[in-house]
């Protein structure tokens, strides 16, 4: 059997970890360096041309500037992508503890409604017991139910 190898570059994991902060200061760093590097790489290539040295030579040493020019770009535009994800992340926090505040306030006044809902329940069962309890109890304005008697003259009796 052979052992599970990550197929992952060696740092790889290391830069997944990183937090933002330190890869952008590595990326805005490295970034300067290798643009100010590949300018003077650019700026000595252009003294050769004017030196009138061999053309593979100004040449190549003119592409190997503008690669390490290239290069620093690409790494400054990725330290400002870290920093913009720096400042999104951190928005996204005050907003995330804003809304956590808020459910805890609807929460607790949902609780409170859900307990008034409660009690007012419980009274109308309260009412209800105590009108099984006394069933004779009429109310103050209500008045006594008569019943109708039939009239003995008026029925048919044969």
């Amino acid at each position: 059997m052979r052992p599970k190898i990550a197929k992952k570059a060696p740092g790889e994991r290391l830069v997944k970890r990183m937090p933002l902060r330190t890869k952008w200061i590595l990326c805005a760093a490295a970034g300067i360096l290798l643009f100010g590097f590949g300018l003077s790489v650019v700026t000595t290539a252009a003294f050769k041309k004017g030196m009138n040295e061999a053309f593979y030579i100004w040449f190549l040493l003119g592409l190997y500037g503008l690669i390490l020019t290239s290069l620093g770009l690409v790494c400054l535009g990725q330290a400002v992508r870290f920093r913009l994800l720096m400042d999104i992340n951190k928005k996204m926090n005050k907003q995330e503890k804003e809304l956590a505040k808020q459910i805890k306030k609807l929460n607790h006044l949902g609780e409170v409604l859900r307990n008034k809902e409660d009690k007012k329940v419980e009274k109308k069962e309260e009412k209800k017991d105590d009108r099984k309890g006394k069933p004779n109890q009429r109310k103050v304005n209500e008045k006594p139910k008569v019943e109708k008697q039939e009239n003995p003259a008026t029925t048919d009796e044969v």
